[in-house]
């Protein structure tokens, strides 16, 4: 068990660097009460189950077994204030596909921060900082991480604790039967490819999980990867979770033998007086090329008595450019995934650059002392990052935030310096920069956590 305790303290909307989440820091009462956090061990699992179905208001559905299989243990921890329990998250074991400085990714560990609530007694007291602080030195101390993630249920929160929105996913609807005008080669590579689809279930994890590493590494950036123990648990079917739908269903693509491609999906049954009105929502989506990719989709939209074929991806995903137009198919852009730099240094290291830079970067971060400062940021010609403590003086100001918004291609410093966040001090900083961080495409859509 690993505990830490924090003295809170009275602190000015000063000490939240992020300019866009001043107001909302402001919120947090703070008074002089100590916080706890501590680690649970396993025989607490029920415990923080019915903590967290009293703080998001769940029906608890499902049997209490099936509830507790799904529920993180690995990493869980308890905020306790005034002897009460007044908050807890919890952490999973990932990995996350980043740009390797060509038209593919490479995969690193990081923490998936999960299950964050505040029990209602002791909202605005400070315990959603402290939980945050704690979470964030523990993935970068204990754990030695540089990157932590997270998907938002409110995107408000996040950024004022280092996060950056990294990627955006639009929610695309094609109809039954939709065309693809694929290009001719890529076409041939998809006629050439056999899909075959059967009820998923814990037999399956080893071999979609072997799957989706190399999808992850075989094109954009952005996908995440969870362990062996996680993917068998999703894979098993909970009637009480999936009522008027269908057990989920892996779509497996293959080519000359090998597996190359895969879907996870329901079908729920619909009927209109107009006829039958189904959907199928595709929850998991991999390919290694393109000519998968489109194998795949073109199943997809031509299930029996279905009408809509609800998959989540980037706009400028192949399956997009291959319609006319993304108009009228998707109810809007969301937040998929949320980065947060823990260690610059080996941050740096783990992603591969596009094109050789040498510049000096000040960045502000106010929860790792470690993190904030004015840093020497190069590359060589093998796109390998370096960055090293600077004395001199910087030609960007930066806040941590902003990295993690532009660490897989979701955004360029160039839209965020045109929106003020940067303070650019040498001319052409912030064009060298983003080209060292070019990416070809925008990330994939991120799978929730």
């Amino acid at each position: 068990m690993w505990q830490v305790t924090f003295a809170i303290t009275s602190c000015s909307n000063a000490e939240f660097s992020c300019r866009e989440h001043r107001a909302a820091a402001s919120v947090d009462a703070m008074t002089d009460t100590q916080i706890s956090i501590r680690q649970i061990t396993p025989d607490e699992a029920e415990f923080f189950l019915e903590t967290d179905e009293l703080i998001w208001a769940a029906d608890g559905d499902g049997p209490l077994e099936t509830r507790l299989r799904n529920t993180p243990v690995r990493a869980s921890f308890v905020a306790e204030r005034e002897g009460e329990t007044a908050g807890i998250c919890a952490s999973w074991d990932m990995q996350l596909a980043v740009p390797d400085g060509r038209e593919t990714s490479r995969l690193v560990p990081v923490e998936g921060l999960t299950w964050v609530g505040v029990h209602p007694d002791h909202r605005r007291r400070g315990v959603l900082r402290e939980m945050m602080r704690h979470h964030l030195r523990w993935t970068r101390d204990v754990k030695g991480r540089s990157l932590a993630a997270l998907k938002a249920s409110e995107p408000g929160i996040y950024g004022r604790f280092g996060y950056g929105l990294a990627s955006q996913v639009l929610r695309a609807s094609f109809g039954r039967g939709t065309t693809f005008a694929a290009p001719a080669a890529v076409v041939e590579v998809a006629d050439r490819t056999s899909t075959k689809f059967s009820v998923t279930g814990a037999q399956d994890a080893e071999r979609l999980r072997a799957l989706q590493l190399r999808c992850a590494t075989s094109g954009p950036a952005g996908t995440i990867v969870r362990s062996l123990e996680d993917v068998e648990r999703h894979l098993i079917h909970v009637p009480e979770w999936h009522r008027g739908s269908e057990p989920s269903r892996v779509l497996w693509a293959t080519r000359d033998g090998e597996d190359v491609g895969f879907a996870v999906f329901r079908r729920t049954p619909k009927w209109t007086d107009g006829g039958p009105a189904g959907q199928v929502d595709v929850w998991l989506f991999g390919a290694v090329d393109v000519g998968a990719r489109l194998a795949l989709m073109r199943r997809l939209v031509d299930f029996d008595l279905m009408s809509t074929t609800v998959n989540w991806m980037a706009l400028d995903d192949p399956l997009l450019l291959w319609v006319p137009s993304a108009r009228g198919m998707g109810d809007g852009v969301t937040d998929s995934l949320w980065l947060r730099l823990v260690d610059l240094p080996a941050a740096v290291a783990d992603r591969g650059h596009a094109a050789e830079v040498d510049v000096t970067v000040r960045v502000r971060d106010n929860i790792i002392n470690e993190n904030d400062g004015v840093w020497r940021w190069t590359t060589d010609a093998g796109g390998s990052g370096r960055m090293e403590p600077s004395d001199g003086d910087p030609d960007l100001t930066l806040d941590i935030h902003d990295l993690g918004a532009i660490w897989l291609g979701g955004q360029t410093l160039g839209a965020r310096r045109l929106a003020g966040f940067l303070e650019e001090h040498t001319a052409g900083t912030v064009a060298r920069l983003d080209a060292a961080l070019r990416t070809p495409t925008a990330p994939l859509k991120s799978s929730d956590f």
